[in-house]
């Protein structure tokens, strides 16, 4: 089915994020091929409206830029306002590309976000945030962004999903951790939703399904997408080698001025960004959580003054967390947090499961997997929630770059409780998959060394090696599983007999 506005996820500013940082911004072959960029960009992209170039704010070369992403299901060189007539943007994300910070910071606004849209009359008018681009294009955008966060944007990229889907798989596709399963084929009748179908597991997508997954709207809630959203960009920013961009960088740079329209467009322009982004291209990208409540009777997400300042200070002030070499400050509570729950037992909210060891799907994928992989199952577990109705165990062979090389694999899928929710169990041969390359730390527990990666103060995965394969705990796309639970969790993994 053809996506429509109303099917459009937060995704595509995303990809933007990773070709501003690690595509054309990722080798100093982009800054000794400046002209050619100009070139393309004059002959394949529009320029964003007048207007919207006066809304922006001047910034000093070298000093932090904000860069607003929209994303939109009309954009066309014909049309005579860039085919935004009746547009939504369903993408709204602010990056913030700061050297000295330690971390690119990503924010993404949902889509229905409360806010005071400006009138040309003066005023405002009350409307979702994406209702905007409907109403003037990226010059209200921008205002309206302005107004909701009180924050500079210095420059603006409206792009289109067809450069998502094709530079996806220009890169070969990418890796991507699925917590459950996701379907939807419209042959049951009902509403009409955008067809999905992806399994669980950590595995190889290309464009199409990696669209579909994130573009998921039906049963999850705005800040879900978020989430799952900035998870993308945070996967891909991680596994995507810049030998392979700068390879592939002047298909990545046609794809991006095609299908983009920015005010990024002239030499000044291109290589103060790409500067800043060479500068920053080698930083961990790290998410700062929108902070909005439902506002009951409506369909509004709505946020408070309190929270708005809170976001304004992570998103200007954010900080890498430490790297592997020294554990951060975090991993240090969390380890004097283990010596106490060691004492007192699990983590609040978990439960011990040892009886789940006589579920009959875990003796099949134990049976298998034999003589491969042996399976380990979580002996304690969240008490809330439960398996996921939907493709709670599933075995496969997870495929590769490297034409014809698979892996035996497995996911164990559990549901957090809440509505998009799920956390889950993940095991493969494959020694080094492109998820651990992060920036990690060491925690030993019950005679076992854990490896965490965070994101922020949040654990984000908790693995484990063993002569066999590597196995880890992937926390909900929200992170809401604790510290200690994640720990507990991954220390009380006990191998299915078989």
């Amino acid at each position: 089915m053809q996506p429509t506005a109303r099917h459009w996820p937060q995704y595509l500013g995303a990809f933007a994020v990773l070709i501003l940082l690690a595509g054309v911004a990722s080798a100093s072959a982009a800054l000794l091929q400046l002209q050619q960029v100009t070139d393309t960009f004059n002959e394949l992209s529009v320029d964003i409206d007048k207007g919207a170039q006066d809304q922006l704010a001047d910034v000093q070369a070298g000093r932090p830029q904000t860069i607003l992403l929209i994303g939109s299901d009309k954009r066309s060189k014909k049309a005579a306002d860039g085919g935004r007539s009746g547009a939504l943007s369903d993408t709204l994300m602010l990056a913030r590309l700061d050297p000295d910070s330690g971390a690119t910071a990503v924010l993404s606004i949902p889509r229905d976000t409360k806010a005071q849209i400006p009138l040309k009359g003066g005023g405002f008018r009350t409307a979702k945030i994406n209702e905007a681009f409907a109403d003037g294009g990226e010059e209200l955008t921008i205002k309206t962004v302005r107004e909701l966060l009180g924050l500079p944007i210095n420059h603006v990229v409206i792009v289109n999903f067809n450069a998502f889907q094709r530079a996806v798989n220009y890169l070969g596709g990418l890796y991507q951790d699925i917590d459950h399963r996701f379907f939807n084929d419209n042959s049951q009748g009902g509403d009409r939703y955008a067809t999905i179908d992806v399994h669980a597991g950590y595995q190889l997508m290309k464009g199409s399904d990696t669209l579909d997954w994130v573009r998921f709207r039906h049963q999850d809630s705005d800040l879900v997408r978020a989430a799952r959203q900035q998870e993308f960009l945070r996967s891909a920013k991680n596994q995507v080698a810049a030998s392979e961009l700068v390879k592939n960088r002047n298909d990545l740079l046609r794809i991006f001025a095609l299908y983009t329209q920015t005010d990024i467009d002239d030499p000044a322009a291109i290589l103060g960004v790409l500067k800043l982004a060479l500068n920053s291209a080698k930083q961990p990208v790290r998410s700062v959580r929108f902070r909005a409540d439902e506002q009951p009777g409506t369909t509004f997400l709505t946020v408070s003054d309190a929270n708005l300042e809170l976001m304004r200070r992570e998103f200007t002030q954010l900080k890498a967390a430490s790297g592997a070499v020294t554990p951060s400050d975090t991993v240090k509570k969390a380890r004097k947090t283990t010596k106490k729950v060691k004492r007192k037992g699990l983590a609040t909210g978990l439960i011990p499961t040892a009886s789940d060891v006589s579920r009959t799907d875990l003796a099949g994928a134990s049976f298998n997997l034999a003589g491969q992989l042996p399976v380990y199952y979580p002996s304690a577990r969240l008490g809330k929630g439960g398996w996921a109705e939907v493709e709670p165990v599933r075995t496969y062979k997870i495929g590769t770059r490297v034409k014809g090389q698979t892996f035996p694999a497995y996911r164990l899928s559990y549901y957090y409780g809440e509505n998009g929710q799920y956390w889950g169990v993940q095991g493969l041969t494959w020694r080094n998959p492109p998820i651990l390359r992060d920036a990690h730390s060491d925690v030993q527990r019950n005679g076992r060394k854990l490896t965490v990666y965070r994101t922020g103060s949040r654990y984000r995965l908790v693995s484990w090696r063993t002569a066999k394969g590597v196995y880890w705990v992937s926390n909900t796309v929200s992170n809401l599983l604790t510290n200690a639970q994640m720990l507990d969790i991954a220390a009380n993994l006990k191998r299915v007999p078989g």
